[in-house]
């Protein structure tokens, strides 16, 4: 998807119209995100999901065999929590009782940085290289 069916999907005809650039920027920038290259470790899953949840997620990451290469990038603060991969499994703790969806979305909202618009962006979504506006 572009920015321009973005800024079409999210905004009203009317604030494209109003060519307020930057509110159309606040507009499309609430709530964009982008995976992150956060990584994460046994400090930060005990602080997000707390003493009990999280150490019953480590005893997990520790003894079941699934997850033998997993415990060493959690102990050295390695785990990429952006990542795919770490979203999906995470999720799929859900359904085993590790976590509740709760605790699975909390670690995975780790994953994700802001990914804001500027208006400068807008700008030039709406506006073609000769100036002509083409925002509908």
């Amino acid at each position: 998807m572009t920015l321009l069916d973005e800024i079409t999907a999210k905004c009203s005809p009317a604030l494209i119209a109003s060519r307020d650039f930057d509110a159309i920027a606040a507009f499309v920038s609430a709530g964009r995100k982008k995976p992150s290259t956060r990584e994460i470790g046994n400090g930060t899953i005990l602080e997000v999901l707390g003493l009990t949840v999280g150490n019953a997620l480590l005893d997990v990451i520790n003894t079941v065999p699934d997850f033998r290469y997993v415990k060493p990038l959690v102990e050295q603060g390695r785990l990429t929590v952006g990542s795919p991969l770490v979203q999906a499994t995470v999720q799929a703790l859900v359904p085993m009782g590790v976590l509740a969806q709760p605790q699975a979305d909390a670690l995975c909202a780790l994953g994700f940085d802001p990914d804001p618009v500027t208006a400068a962006q807008v700008t030039q979504a709406l506006i073609d290289d000769g100036g002509n506006w083409i925002g509908g």
